[in-house]
């Protein structure tokens, strides 16, 4: 059965440090994650120049992960740049 990733690009705001966006992402964003129905895990990746931070997260079904982006709640000093629902074409 085929699985669905939120892919999600977000533009940091100019003068946060990485430790900040991982503590908000640890006190705020994780918590509320993990109880989103259908979850299977979730991934936030650093930008390795520049402010534009990646995440995706993986769903059991197109629903769910079609209902996280109803959930999300990208709010400034963070600018959403995109966000998507792409199927999971495999995983090792």
């Amino acid at each position: 059965m085929s699985k669905f990733a939120v892919v999600t690009k977000v533009e940091l705001p100019e003068g946060e440090t990485i430790e900040h966006g991982r503590q908000e992402l640890e006190t705020n964003v994780i918590p509320m994650l993990k109880h989103a129905p259908g979850l299977v895990a979730a991934y936030f990746l650093s930008p390795p120049t520049g402010r534009e931070g990646l995440s995706f997260i993986v769903f059991e079904t197109k629903e769910q992960a079609e209902g996280a982006i109803q959930m999300q709640k990208i709010e400034p000093p963070i600018k959403l740049i995109s966000n998507e629902v792409r199927e999971v074409a495999a995983s090792a």
